[in-house]
């Protein structure tokens, strides 16, 4: 999709040398890897961006200690999630759209999309049946 990647040019001025699509949500990433631990997502579809990494993602804050918006939840989560599952999560650009509607549907399938793009990024096999799973265990003990 043309939007993804004059999305991802916009926010790092390159080209993205990881492109995955989820099928199951219509949701495609595209991203690059970065230095240090600090995750930027961009939700192309919701015109904003939001920064975290692990630590942050515990209190529920971006890394500038301000409250992650709403929209980020299932993503701040999944990272807890992810690195207990043995995924080394890292610094990273992750540009994230889709056809979803926006609301809590869009924002599970961001959650999906982004645990999706872990998976791969780290060489491990993943289905539709894990993502959902992870989005449960989000659910469950995040959002909550």
């Amino acid at each position: 999709p043309l939007r993804l990647l004059g999305a991802f040019q916009q926010e790092t001025q390159e080209e993205p040398p990881h492109v995955l699509m989820l099928e199951d949500r219509q949701m495609w990433v595209a991203a690059k890897m970065g230095n240090g631990t600090r995750i930027t997502v961009v939700a192309v579809d919701k015109d904003a961006r939001v920064t975290f990494d692990r630590s942050s993602t515990r209190r529920k804050q971006t890394s500038h200690k301000r409250n992650l918006p709403a929209w980020s939840y299932y993503m701040a989560g999944a990272v807890g999630v992810l690195a207990r599952r043995g995924l080394d999560i890292r610094g990273a650009t992750i540009v994230i759209a889709g056809d979803e509607p926006l609301g809590p549907r869009y924002e599970h399938a961001l959650g999906m999309a982004f645990s999706a793009f872990w998976y791969h990024i780290n060489d491990k096999p993943y289905d539709t049946g894990m993502l959902m799973d992870i989005m449960e265990v989000v659910r469950q003990n995040y959002l909550s």
